[in-house]
């Protein structure tokens, strides 16, 4: 017995075969309940709708302990309700900008404003062989 070469198949026996492929995926794809079972897709968890978050979630999500975030809280946007003090969406982010840092610029002391210092030659002179 001798296999079939691509040269000596029948271009009508091809197509019918993958008609029969193409119906063998559309049955299963019945059988199981769609693409997405059969896959395994998963459902993206449901959205939080809560407006604002507490000490613990909001230190979770800035990845910071909490402890930082507690000692800071003066110097940090957030909402008060009377003792109680809550992070909306725009607090977490204007944190996260406060503390954003750019290669190459320094920053002082106090972490508020780059410390600019003029460009100054080196009092240091070189030998020249």
């Amino acid at each position: 017995m001798t296999a079939a070469t691509p040269a000596d198949a029948d271009p009508a026996g091809s197509a019918s075969r993958e008609l029969q492929g193409l119906a063998a995926v559309v049955n299963l794809l019945a059988r199981v309940g769609g693409i997405d079972d059969l896959l395994g897709n998963r459902l993206s968890p449901p959205r939080d709708n809560r407006l604002h978050i507490g000490y613990t979630e909001a230190a979770e999500r800035l990845n910071i302990p909490e402890k930082w975030l507690r000692e800071r809280i003066s110097k940090l946007p957030h909402r008060k309700f009377g003792k109680f003090v809550q992070f909306a969406e725009d607090d977490l982010r204007a944190i996260s900008e406060m503390h954003f840092v750019k290669p190459g610029i320094p920053v002082t002391d106090d972490g508020d404003s780059p410390a600019l210092s003029p460009l100054q030659p080196s009092k240091r002179h070189r030998s020249r062989p």
